[in-house]
């Protein structure tokens, strides 16, 4: 080795010191069996080259930790600190072997005087006797050893390049060999001695026998016992290291000169046959053994040692095989839990999953029963779910009771249970050993799952013999439990939302209202109930999708709000509103009342709106029509009272007292009231002739011999009815007091007949009175005067002329046969249509018969411009939105007419199309934003629209082609 001095701050140690890296480096997984045969070489070097021994180890060390040079160094007297020399070196380093360097001026004091594995970096930066060295020494990995309890020397790897890196896996490997390094330096310094010096053979042993009795493995020397035959049927103890009882369970003075038949009777016969085998080959051998009896494994290497003599040394590997048999047990048990969880998952019934469940986990455990049950513990019941159990064992009742368990009982309410051997177990109550017993339970694992404190649910295993539960098994029954339950939550939970799915679709599907909902984002429409159909006059489906596909069924005057109440809905409102449109199916207008709202996830955000559409058009025009009813209805209040308030005061001007005036006013509006009733059995047919006649007559005459009426039955108009009743009133309640009804004698004729004046037919009527007492001249005019002689001829066009013969009143009154409205008709007006706005086409050209193509890339102006194309009566060729889908369909379709957007896609006006139809003599007109200019001109006669053109100037221009 050589060194050279670089002048400079010198670090600390600490600082070229990384040993804390191992824990955070990846690092490999051990490979126990490369070191076991490791080890067994080492042994078999032991006992064949005791002094070849640390050279072995070295060159072990490079092999195992991956380095490029590996050496074992010994603590020299020399000085205030001793030298450490390479008494064993291999790889880049082998060439200074048996070199020497101060303990101070190396990395090996510093491990040795720390007692610990150390890793340095560049340990030059510290240690100013390694700068220089070559190869360059970047990672140094050391590890210390000892002998009689203190360090006497150090294990140690380099790393002589800038990537190379060691991981914690070398430092157990390092510290493993450093053991057995320390044992072989001890003999073979033991037998170096007695070499040396007979004298000091005693001490020699002393040492070695010290070291045999110190070292933490243990060591026996044994002879195998043979048959006469020869053959190898036991073996005997010759001697034992103190350590063995760790190993065996027994002291070695308890084991020394014993056969191994007699310490351990029935022991497996796999003993003897190893250890002939040694002994007949001269081979050594490497085994790993577990020894139920102390509950240890053991690695054992047995190796030849003359004669029918072999050595045999234990190392304890307990705590490895452990962790080894726990992550086996690990991955044995996520691979069956990923095995359960699929199989459970893939059950849509919560009864066929708890089976499901229980019958993976019983052939899992190879139990004698496994068992799920539902716990209610405020009613003291266990309803067992489901039992999977062996042959020869009663089913487990289907309730049980908690208070049948009192320990277990309570247990359940705080852990998992867990009973190895029922009968023995000092933590059961009397109570519970006799209950379990009753059902075969003689080892018992349940895990119960609590919400709240208290349990709900539990999946339990059991054996008829006592049984050991292992960890494993308890983690993989507590797993199981978890995942039962939890896929059983989901599969409820499914459940309900399949059967609330199904309830909403139920609800959907009845309701005469329509139902939908949207997502908010983008507005798209998600669901509509088959309601929709009825009132949008589509199938549902075609209102899924962009928002735009149920936009231009709204006519454009409400088409903004109506996407504005969408948009308030999706930030939170609950939105009322109406708007119109023309429905599909048979082009009516139709007004639509909405009510949007917001649907509120889990985490309180709006991610779908919600609403219910209803066809309100009925609604909205009978709140028209009753406004129109309302106005109606004063109106002819109004000119009723007018009546009345005219009867009022003209019956009290021929009135001699209050008597007089009270019939007579009582009597008119008798009348009246007849009329009225006449008038309400028929709405708008006014009334037959004959029965308003006689109705008068026959209220005033005594009896049928006193008049007699002639004429044919005339239908009377409703105005005709209110007048001639009110009339004939005034002249049969005169004829009562004064005239021919007054005396039994008296006689009243009635004679009617229609005639032509001015060529349209008329109405005569005679009233004539004969055998009427004697009266004195008329000296006033009185309401029946005024009605038959200002009346008629003002409200019917009529004439009237009364007069007072000798035998009574005669009157002859004449009218036009017309149609005239009564004030005290009940029908109603007729009530109005639904205006649909700049859609509404009443007024329109006609355009049935016309075969119109659209062309417009914007998509609700095509589709305006489709609805009153459709209203005026055409049928529409498309809407197209671009050149190419024109041209397609012009090659099956002939238009008779055609509206085109000259700017299709936003890329400037284009005139293939315009070309291609004046072509085929279609006449056609522009809808553009462009200047006239912009029209080639071939096509300059072309009606241009100016956009944005009223929808009505479209269907004008169209039917102007």
């Amino acid at each position: 080795m050589t060194s050279t001095a670089n002048p400079g701050p010198v670090p600390k140690v600490d600082d070229v010191l990384i040993t804390a890296e191992l824990a955070n480096r990846p690092s490999r997984p051990p490979d126990y069996e490369r070191e076991n045969g490791a080890l067994g070489l080492l042994a078999q070097e032991m006992a064949a080259h005791p002094r070849g021994v640390l050279q072995k180890c070295a060159e072990l060390v490079m092999e195992l930790c991956h380095a490029d040079s590996a050496g074992i160094s010994i603590l020299e007297p020399d000085g205030a600190g001793g030298v450490l020399r390479w008494c064993a070196a291999a790889g880049a380093f082998a060439p200074n072997l048996h070199g020497t360097m101060p303990a101070e001026a190396s990395p090996c004091g510093t491990v040795m005087e720390r007692n610990c594995v150390l890793l340095f970096d560049k340990a030059e930066r510290f240690f100013p006797t390694l700068r220089g060295v070559e190869p360059r020494i970047y990672e140094n990995l050391l590890t210390p050893w000892h002998a009689e309890g203190k360090a006497v020397g150090t294990l140690w790897a380099i790393k002589h390049t800038p990537d190379g890196r060691f991981d914690a896996e070398d430092a157990r490997i390092l510290q493993s060999l450093a053991r057995f390094a320390a044992a072989a330096f001890q003999i073979t310094s033991a037998l170096d001695e007695a070499a040396v010096e007979r004298s000091a053979l005693r001490e020699s042993e002393q040492k070695f026998r010290t070291l045999f009795e110190e070292m933490d493995e243990g060591f026996a020397v044994c002879e195998l016992v043979r048959d006469d035959a020869g053959h190898p049927v036991d073996f005997r103890y010759i001697d034992l290291n103190p350590s063995i009882v760790h190993h065996t369970g027994m002291a070695p003075e308890t084991l020394r000169g014993r056969r191994a038949t007699e310490a351990f009777p029935g022991r497996d016969p796999w003993y003897v046959e190893t250890y002939a085998q040694v002994v007949d080959s001269g081979q050594s051998v490497l085994e790993e053994h577990y020894f139920e009896h102390v509950d240890r494994w053991l690695r054992i290497n047995v190796f030849p040692r003359g004669g029918d003599r072999f050595a045999v040394l234990y190392s304890d590997i307990t705590d490895r095989k452990r962790v080894e048999i726990v992550l086996r047990q690990s991955e044995q048990r996520q691979a069956f839990l990923l095995r359960f969880t699929d199989a459970i998952r893939s059950q849509s019934d919560e009864q066929a999953l708890i089976k499901r469940a229980v019958q993976l986990l019983a052939e899992e455990l190879l139990v004698d029963r496994c068992y799920a049950t539902r716990h209610n513990p405020t009613a003291d019941l266990t309803n067992v779910l489901y039992e999977v159990r062996a042959p020869d064992m009663a089913p487990l009742p289907a309730t049980l009771r908690f208070t049948d368990f009192p320990e277990a009982g309570r247990q359940t309410f705080e852990k998992t249970l867990v009973y190895d051997d029922t009968a023995n177990d000092p933590t059961l109550s009397e109570a519970d050993k006799v209950a379990l017993k009753s059902m075969d339970v003689a080892a018992l694992l349940s895990r119960p799952l609590r919400r709240d404190g208290a349990p709900i649910f539990a999946l339990g295993v059991t054996s008829k013999v006592p049984r050991r539960w292992t960890s494993a098994e308890i983690a993989l029954v507590e797993e199981a439990a978890e995942r039962a339950w939890e896929a059983a939550e989901r599969v409820r939970g499914e459940g309900a939302l399949r059967n609330s799915e199904e309830r909403f679709r139920q609800f959907a599907d009845a309701s005469a209202a329509g139902l939908w909902i949207r997502e908010a984002n983008s507005l798209d429409m998600e669901f509509a109930s088959p309601a929709i159909a009825a009132i949008y006059g589509v199938q549902p489906d075609a209102l899924l999708g962009d928002v735009k596909r149920w936009a231009v069924m709204v006519v454009p005057d409400d088409r903004d709000e109506a996407v504005a109440c969408l948009e308030a809905a999706r930030t939170g409102q609950t939105v009322v509103h109406e708007f119109r449109i023309k429905r599909s199916s048979d082009g009516a207008f139709r007004w639509i009342r909405n009510t949007d709202f917001p649907l509120e996830d889990a985490t309180g955000q709006f991610q779908r709106i919600g609403g219910i559409a209803e066809d309100v058009t009925e609604a909205k025009l009978a709140v028209d029509h009753q406004g129109v009813l309302l106005l109606e209805l004063q109106h002819r209040v109004r000119n009723i009272m007018a009546m009345i308030r005219s009867m009022t005061r003209r019956s009290a001007d021929g009135a001699a007292d209050v008597n007089e005036y009270g019939n007579l006013l009582e009597g008119r509006l008798l009348a009246l009231a007849r009329v009225q009733a006449l008038l309400t059995r028929q709405v708008n047919t006014g009334g037959s002739l004959r029965d308003i006649v006689e109705s008068e007559v026959s209220a005033q005459a005594s009896g049928g011999g006193q008049y007699e009426l002639v004429g044919p039955d005339v239908q009377l108009s409703p105005k005709a009815v209110e007048v001639l009743t009110l009339a004939l009133h005034e002249l049969s309640t005169n004829a009562l007091k004064y005239g021919a009804l007054s005396v039994p004698e008296g006689l009243l004729r009635v004679e009617w007949a229609p005639f032509e004046k001015r060529g349209r037919t008329w109405l005569a009527i005679d009233w004539a009175e004969a055998g009427a007492p004697a009266r004195g001249p008329v000296t006033r005019r009185g309401f029946g005067s005024d009605l038959i002689e200002g009346r008629i001829p003002y409200e019917l066009g009529g004439t009237g002329r009364l007069g007072i013969e000798p035998g009574g009143a005669c009157c002859r009154l004449e009218f036009p046969l017309k149609e005239g409205e009564s004030i005290l008709e009940t029908d109603a007006p007729t009530p109005t249509a639904v205006f649909g706005g700049t859609l509404d086409m009443t007024g329109a050209p006609d355009l049935t018969g016309c075969n119109v193509l659209v062309v417009e890339d914007d998509y609700y102006i095509a589709g305006d411009t489709a609805a009153v194309l459709r209203g005026a009566g055409a049928t529409v060729l498309g809407p197209c939105p671009n050149e190419e889908a024109t041209l397609d369909l012009l090659k099956t379709a002939t238009p008779t007419h055609a509206v085109l957007d000259l700017n299709l896609g936003g890329g400037g006006p284009r005139f293939e199309i315009a070309h291609a139809l004046k072509e085929r003599g279609v006449p056609f007109i522009f809808l553009t934003g462009y200047d006239p200019d912009a029209v080639p001109a071939d096509l300059a006669e072309v009606v241009r629209l100016q956009k944005p053109v009223p929808l009505s100037n479209i269907v004008k221009a169209v039917a102007l082609l």
